[in-house]
């Protein structure tokens, strides 16, 4: 059994430090834990000592590091006075099959207009993979814009600095969900710096305790998640869950870092999360642009409203959209592998953004039919209302639990650069 411990540890000043939100967090961190029946095998809450504390191997040696989609969180400079990214944000030559990243647009083309609806991807993606663990991070702007993305692109350094520079000094998985919060605190202060807007965070840690085992431990505010596809089971569980269960709302983002109300944060549903998870799984992180292209309710299967039964869709509690999102998301993965066995991180990455491209695509279709015949435009966009799937920026990042290897093999290499020609075709 691994060393548990009664509490964060010695380094007591992690906890105190995290207010550097201010009132918000203070108010949000006195929220009573909310905790997931044991079967889930997820313990959440709204502070460090929700989770449950066992000692953790210390992190080493950085082996890569990846961010996108294009810079990523590389567009944000370096002014005087600041701390450079240049160490964290060292590229990256090659797409590695352990850790990977994908990011695109849902939305239509307009070709009469100079710039596409929803232009730029406001989602960023990072990781930091270590000889012995991971860091994962996944931002999605609130709305459009260049203000939007420079919310998200500042969200994933500030966050994965600090990490970078800090996690290994963790000593408990209690001190490494601190670290979690405080790396928000570091995105908060570069958002608010660089006058950027809002953004969602998730932000994850793959670590080993002293007895072996792996655990995830995961911070998100927002509707962006994390999640982990068990090898063994085929089948797929969210770490994030109490982020949003019972009070689901595509429309809402739940909760965001940014200016939310003069310089503070909107708190609303952040959650610290802990799970256990099995060498091989695969930990990957979403925008809602992937997550709710798995919903039910989204993809027209079912309804969230007692009278819109008379339409002959059944109707769905929050906990049941969830559990039959969870439900697609494994057999989609399932289905996408000739072996009928996700072998990768890139497996992932790319099987989840194929199937929302492939869900999306009659709505996408739709609405460039209405952009070539502006007569009938207004018939055109209410016939897209009623097809399936949500037009957005969508984006899955994901790393594989386990030891990272010093270099890929030939054939990892050669698949992974399919990869990359497959996602330039999507």
């Amino acid at each position: 059994m691994a060393e548990r411990t009664e509490g964060p540890g010695s380094n007591s000043g992690l906890t105190t430090s995290i207010l550097g939100f201010g009132k918000v967090l203070r108010s949000a961190v006195a929220n009573v834990a909310k905790r997931v029946p044991a079967r889930d095998q997820v313990t959440a809450g709204k502070t460090p000592k929700d989770v449950p504390s066992y000692r953790v191997v210390p992190l080493e040696q950085v082996m890569c590091r990846f961010t996108g989609p294009g810079p990523g969180m590389k567009g944000v400079h370096s002014t005087e006075g600041e701390v450079s990214c240049d160490a964290c944000c060292a590229p990256w030559a090659e797409r590695h099959h352990r850790a990977d990243g994908v990011a695109l647009s849902l939305y239509d083309e307009a070709k009469n207009a100079r710039v596409n609806p929803g232009e730029p991807v406001a989602d960023v993606f990072g990781m930091v993979c270590f000889r012995n663990g991971s860091l994962l991070a996944v931002a999605d702007g609130v709305n459009w814009g260049e203000k939007s993305r420079l919310a998200a692109r500042c969200a994933i350094h500030g966050s994965l600095e600090y990490l970078e520079q800090h996690i290994k000094n963790a000593a408990t998985t209690q001190e490494v969900i601190a670290h979690l919060l405080m790396s928000f605190d570091s995105a908060q202060k570069l958002i608010i710096r660089k006058e950027a807007t809002m953004t969602t965070l998730v932000t994850c840690c793959v670590c080993q305790i002293v007895d072996g085992r792996w655990v995830v431990c995961a911070v998100n505010v927002g509707d962006s998640l994390a999640y982990v596809y068990s090898v063994t089971s085929g089948t797929v569980r969210e770490i994030t869950v109490l982020s949003h269960q019972g009070e689901r709302d595509v429309r809402e983002a739940g909760g965001a870092l940014g200016p939310s109300d003069g310089y503070r944060p909107d708190l609303g549903n952040l959650t610290c999360s802990f799970t256990f998870v099995e060498a091989e799984d695969v930990l990957f992180a979403t925008s809602d642009g992937v997550s709710d292209n798995f919903d039910p309710v989204v993809l027209k299967c079912a309804t969230a409203s007692h009278s819109a039964q008379r339409e002959g869709l059944p109707f769905l509690s929050p906990v049941e959209r969830d559990e039959d999102s969870l439900r697609r998301m494994g057999c989609t993965l399932q289905e996408e592998m000739p072996s009928g066995r996700v072998q990768s991180a890139s497996d992932v990455a790319m099987s989840l953004l194929r199937h929302v491209v492939a869900q999306t695509e009659p709505k996408r279709r739709c609405l460039e039919e209405a952009t070539n015949d502006s007569q009938n435009e207004r018939e055109i966009v209410s016939r897209s209302r009623k097809l399936p799937g949500k037009l957005d920026h969508a984006t899955v990042a994901a790393v594989q639990i386990g030891m990272f290897p010093v270099e890929p093999s030939a054939a990892q290499k050669q698949k992974c650069d399919t990869l990359a020609v497959e996602l330039g075709n999507l």
